[in-house]
């Protein structure tokens, strides 16, 4: 899509027109994005390998390289959530696939199935009132017990001045083989398109929420009451204990260890184990309590 097709509604200057086609914050690694940039110090983190786009102010116009198309407008942000929220409901997002549900599928007749953009792989186990949103993918022999929620709106508000735009999710999620979700989770969609990812042999106890966006690798057990935030990354066969958070775009590396309760805001090394609030390397946590007690 041009930048020169969006609606006059989006009143847009248009210095250079071009194409897109997915929609992204600066973090995000779509191809051929629309970004927006607000602040000249984010304009180093254009990259022309998945940005085609951008909006920005005018003042900031000038500043964006020549590889990139350009619209301007005065509040950036806010004119790229109203693109994106538009672009949801015209179908710019919508990848239509067959549904299907495998026969040899165990679904209890209280579970709600949406009827589109699904997939259930053989031998799934779906318990009592499990509700299933579109664009879910669920790979072979998984399990997902009673009252889990896969595939819900995502919580993403954007605050400008006195407004509050709330953020329409256009993607999906995806269920690797041999996941097991228990009761009274809620995996939410992704936003811009893509999925919420749980990769193969990973393991969610009761009450975990896995925010939009999050790719949570193989082999990870998350246990009771665990909150991970939007677009967070863990690597493969990592333990997150109860109740512990995961703040929002945090990479976690293979096989590390974050402890009961932590709060974790910055990246945790492959191999490290973590400890409270907020959470540092476990030794250093050990050694300052011994200071404390």
């Amino acid at each position: 899509m041009k930048l020169s097709e969006l609606p006059g509604k989006f009143k847009l200057t248009i210095v250079r027109d071009g194409d897109f086609a997915s929609l992204g914050i600066l973090s995000y690694k779509n191809k051929k994005m629309l970004v927006f940039v607000e602040n000249a110090k984010y304009i180093s983190a254009l990259d022309k390998k998945y940005v085609s786009c951008v909006i920005c102010t005018p003042a900031l116009s000038e500043q964006i390289g020549r590889e990139f198309a350009v619209a301007t407008t005065n509040l950036p942000r806010k004119s790229f959530y109203d693109i994106h929220n538009y672009l949801v409901a015209d179908g710019f997002y919508l990848k239509l696939n067959e549904t299907f549900v495998s026969p040899t599928a165990k679904i209890n007749k209280t579970a709600y199935i949406a009827k589109e953009n699904i997939h259930i792989g053989h031998n799934c186990v779906i318990e009592p009132n499990v509700t299933i949103f579109p664009n879910t993918w669920i790979g072979d022999n998984v399990v997902i017990r009673a009252g889990s929620i896969i595939g819900s709106e995502g919580f993403q508000f954007a605050r400008i001045n006195k407004e509050i735009i709330p953020i329409n999710h256009a993607g999906g999620v995806w269920i690797s083989d041999r996941v097991e979700i228990q009761s009274n989770c809620c995996v939410d969609k992704s936003v811009f398109g893509g999925y919420t990812t749980l990769g193969e042999d990973t393991k969610l106890d009761n009450l975990v929420h896995i925010s939009h966006n999050v790719i949570i690798g193989k082999r990870c057990l998350i246990a009771a009451c665990v909150m991970i935030a939007g677009s967070a990354k863990l690597g493969d066969d990592i333990w997150v204990g109860p109740a512990a958070i995961i703040s929002s775009e945090v990479m976690i590396g293979n096989g590390a260890s974050i402890t009961i309760g932590a709060v974790v805001t910055k990246e945790v090394a492959p191999g490290q184990r973590v400890t409270g609030h907020f959470a540092i390397e476990h030794k250093r946590f050990i050694e300052f309590m011994k200071t404390i007690r």
